[in-house]
This record gives C-alpha cells, sequence and structure tokens, in this order.
C-alpha cells in the first residue's frame, strides 16, 4: 500500500507516471529492471498480460514467459489475466495458446488455462 501511495502522489506531483521518467537509456539494465519491477507491483494483472501478448505475438515464441506466467499463476490470478488479454487481444488466451503450441506442452498450457 506504501508504494501504491508513493506511485500515485508522484504521479500527482508531476503529472506523469514514475515509469513515464524512468525512461532513458534503452541499454540501462537497471532502469529497466525498475521499471518492469514499478509496472508489476502497480498493476500484476495488467503487467503478466503483457508479457503472455509479448510470448505469443512474436515470431516463435517465448516460451520460457509463456511457462512462467501460466504456472506460477494458475493458482492465483489466472482467470482473471485471461479475461483481460480476451479484452484487450480480442482472442482467447486459450486460442492463442493452442495456435502457438504443440504436444504434450501444449496440453500442459491448456489443462492449467483450465
Amino acid at each position: 500500500m506504501q508504494l501504491m501511495a508513493t506511485f500515485n502522489r508522484y504521479r500527482d506531483d508531476h503529472s506523469t507516471t514514475i515509469t513515464k521518467n524512468l525512461e532513458g537509456d534503452s541499454g540501462d539494465e537497471f532502469l529497466k529492471a525498475l521499471r518492469t519491477t514499478i509496472r508489476c507491483l502497480n498493476d500484476p494483472k495488467k503487467y503478466f498480460e503483457k508479457v503472455l501478448r509479448n510470448s505469443i505475438r512474436r515470431v516463435g515464441t517465448d516460451e520460457d514467459a509463456l511457462t512462467r506466467v501460466i504456472v506460477t499463476r494458475a493458482e492465483k490470478d489466472l482467470k482473471d489475466i485471461k479475461e483481460l488479454y480476451h479484452k484487450r487481444n480480442s482472442v482467447p488466451l486459450d486460442q492463442a495458446v493452442a495456435k502457438d503450441t504443440t504436444g504434450d506442452y501444449k496440453a500442459l498450457l491448456l489443462t492449467l488455462l483450465g
């Protein structure tokens, strides 16, 4: 709650989000990690939806990111993330995963997706 209050106060004082002001040198790994951490803390469902979208959208699936999100969020808030994914991408997450994966890996992910 303290971090949310801090981020909101920063936005009120500076008329922009803290992550916008941290967009500096794209090669700065510390700033990149800090922005990612803040985005995840600020709205985890939105962050994980974006990770899923990016892991599927590119040529070749980012299996590490796809697996990490589905497995770690399966018993927490995956249902909400699926709904947000469908809302933002106009395609259900299970269809997107089924299209991009095969075999036992596909079966495992689809089982976790419910």
